[in-house]
């Protein structure tokens, strides 16, 4: 073989395995359950909802969608959050329409949000008018390893 030939092997060679490492984004699964009795203190909401998301680790973009129902009164705070924040503390504030029982967003989180999150250190909580401390709540587990 000519020195070219080898030279034009050697740069294919490293730009597909350039384009192999660039490729290795995982994306991650999360979902949360929402319910009254998660909130603490505990409350007898009727409420429910639940939260799935998908991470992609490479642009670190959560995607995530939120259904619930049967709220006592129109959401005045939702988002993520940890467990320990106040209910108007999010990390993440979710964007809400009064009249829907969808919440559906992409958002850029950095480094260590994205660490944690995936050490369970987020939960998802949805404030009303008439639960101002939170009305449901639950743990965002991650569901794909």
């Amino acid at each position: 073989m000519t020195t070219v030939h080898l030279k034009t092997i050697a740069i294919a060679a490293a730009a597909l395995g350039l384009s192999a490492a660039g490729a290795k984004a995982d994306i991650l699964h999360y979902e949360a359950h929402l319910r009254g009795a998660n909130e603490t203190p505990a409350n007898a909401s009727r409420a429910h909802g639940v939260v799935t998301a998908v991470l992609d680790t490479d642009r670190r973009a959560l995607e995530y969608t939120v259904t619930y129902k049967d709220l006592s009164s129109p959401v005045t705070v939702a988002g993520f959050k940890e467990p320990t924040s106040p209910p108007d503390d999010p990390i993440v504030t979710a964007p809400s329409d009064p009249k829907a029982n969808t919440i559906h967003d992409v958002v850029t989180l950095t480094k260590a949000q994205v660490q944690d999150l995936n050490a369970g250190r987020w939960i998802f909580d949805i404030s009303t008018s008439a639960s101002p401390a939170g009305e449901i709540r639950g743990k965002v587990d991650r569901v794909s390893f």
